[in-house]
């Protein structure tokens, strides 16, 4: 045999195959529905993992395609595992599979996207995400790649339309799905809940500078705004629920967030923090603020709460604060241009820099009109229900 440089780097691709996915494939030939994603975050499956646990997804019927990363892939393995998930290894772009007929759905932005969807030009392709936000990242030009978009409401297309992503003779290409298309972390609403709370939910500080809507290196601020709140709302906890991706970017960010957490505790109110014990978030915070948080693992399983508010950040957790009908307060910094200028169509916008100047807070308005709406009468469907319409909309293109 004669070495070359082509079949050396084929040698070592196997090799790295056989080491680290041999094992964890899956027959694709029983598959028609895949969800791909491309990944370091630890978490990564937490994040996919809703319209699973909503019953938007079956279990069953998809498989999750998911890229060998060393920083993730453990936690990939023990979550697809833990939620009873189905996935299936792979190692680059040799070997993503080619499913003629096949339907792929996508939650994040990935460059690996575009591989799929070239191996897969007979495949039908859908973006629903991973929330809806007024932020950067929810209208990049990439989205103009896929066949079909699963959005929350009128107001979405209207976002895209508005930045030029799409024109209107390009409505067809969206599905108006409500809440389904949130992929919500938010636990239903209990009326008899035995406990209330505020929920402090802030976001990351982004992949760049411009998608930085984080206001949590606002300390002082923030410990004001939230003892405005609690006069407003008095409540029994603070539940705190961080972007997952938090610090992992811009460390400073990490002590930040310990100094705003330091604020929250002198207001002599008991925290609740959310995250999975072993993922990145979790690590830190635990490790500094020992017991003196209470923690659980999962936002949607706190049935026993009874949310008054929920304050956050220009992210897609103020569309899925507003989805559940709980007052959404939407915190930026007017010192930050890019927080500015966006229009909010979730929760009440206020400036936590002239916080000191407000005697109280205003009241949030009821939804806006467009932001959770359905095809026909898709609203009176349940979770399972909508996918098959979706599916059936999709077969008649």
């Amino acid at each position: 045999m004669i070495f070359t440089k082509a079949n050396i780097k084929n040698f070592l691709r196997e090799s790295r195959k056989y080491l680290f996915c041999k094992g964890y494939e899956e027959d694709i030939s029983k598959y028609q529905y895949f969800l791909f994603i491309n990944s370091k975050v630890t978490n990564i499956i937490d994040q996919v993992y809703p319209p699973f646990q909503k019953g938007f997804f079956d279990k069953d019927k998809i498989l999750i395609l998911y890229k060998h990363h060393f920083e993730s892939v453990k936690y990939i393995r023990r979550d697809l595992k833990k939620y009873g998930l189905h996935g299936h290894c792979i190692i680059n772009y040799r070997d993503i599979p080619s499913v003629e007929g096949a339907v792929w759905f996508y939650t994040h932005n990935s460059m690996q996207n575009f591989a799929v969807i070239n191996k897969n030009l007979y495949s039908h392709h859908v973006w629903i995400g991973h929330g809806d936000s007024e932020k950067i990242a929810y209208y990049k030009k990439m989205i103009r790649i896929f066949d079909t978009i699963l959005v929350t409401g009128d107001k979405a297309i209207e976002r895209f339309i508005e930045h030029k992503i799409f024109s209107e003779r390009q409505r067809d290409k969206f599905l108006n799905i409500g809440k389904w298309a949130l992929c919500s972390v938010m636990p239903t609403e209990n009326p008899l809940a035995s406990k209330s709370a505020i929920l402090f939910a802030p976001t990351w500080e982004g992949a760049m500078v411009e998608e930085n809507y984080s206001t949590l290196h606002l300390v002082d601020e923030g410990k004001l705004f939230m003892k405005k709140l609690l006069e407003q709302y008095p409540v029994d906890k603070i539940v705190i629920k961080l972007h997952p991706n938090t610090g992992i970017r811009d460390s400073k960010l990490i002590n930040e967030t310990k100094e705003s957490i330091e604020a929250l505790l002198s207001i002599k109110k008991e925290i609740l923090f959310i995250a999975e014990k072993g993922d990145w978030v979790y690590s830190w915070i635990k490790e500094h603020f020992k017991n003196r948080l209470e923690y659980q693992d999962k936002l949607y399983d706190l049935n026993e709460y009874h949310f008054k508010a929920g304050v956050t950040n220009i992210s897609a957790m103020a569309s899925m604060v507003d989805a559940e009908d709980i007052p959404t307060f939407v915190i930026y910094d007017s010192s930050i241009k890019v927080q500015e200028r966006v229009l909010l169509s979730s929760g009440i916008k206020i400036d936590i820099t002239s916080i000191d100047k407000l005697s109280s807070l205003p009241t949030p308005l009821k939804r806006k009109r467009g932001v959770i709406s359905y095809e026909e009468d898709w609203e009176k469907l349940d979770a399972h229900e909508v996918f098959k319409k979706v599916l059936k909309r999709i077969n008649q293109e």
